[in-house]
């Protein structure tokens, strides 16, 4: 496993979406993605073994992190902090 398997389209969406809000079913995963998108970066994170799979009948699947997936997205989550606080420092100031 290297870096280069996170640099899929959607994954670290997946990622950070899984993160904030914890198991999910795959049907609600909220990112911008198109499905078919959605579905290889799973596949990619099962490849990788960052998140586990629950199937319930008939046809319900349920995503979560896995010990490692969870390290990795909480890495992500402060990467996307200081990317969000340097966008909030370069909003231009309301004048006073």
């Amino acid at each position: 496993m290297s870096i280069k398997d996170l640099e899929n389209a959607a994954v670290l969406q997946i990622l950070l979406f899984l993160h904030e809000k914890g198991k999910n079913k795959v049907t609600d995963i909220d990112v911008t993605a198109s499905t078919p998108t959605i579905y290889k970066a799973l596949n990619t994170l099962a490849r990788l073994e960052l998140i586990d799979e629950e199937r319930k009948p008939p046809f319900t699947r349920y995503i979560q992190l896995t010990g490692d997936g969870k390290k990795i997205a909480e890495k992500i989550a402060e990467i996307q902090a200081v990317l969000k606080a340097k966008k909030d420092r370069q909003k231009p100031q309301a004048p006073t």
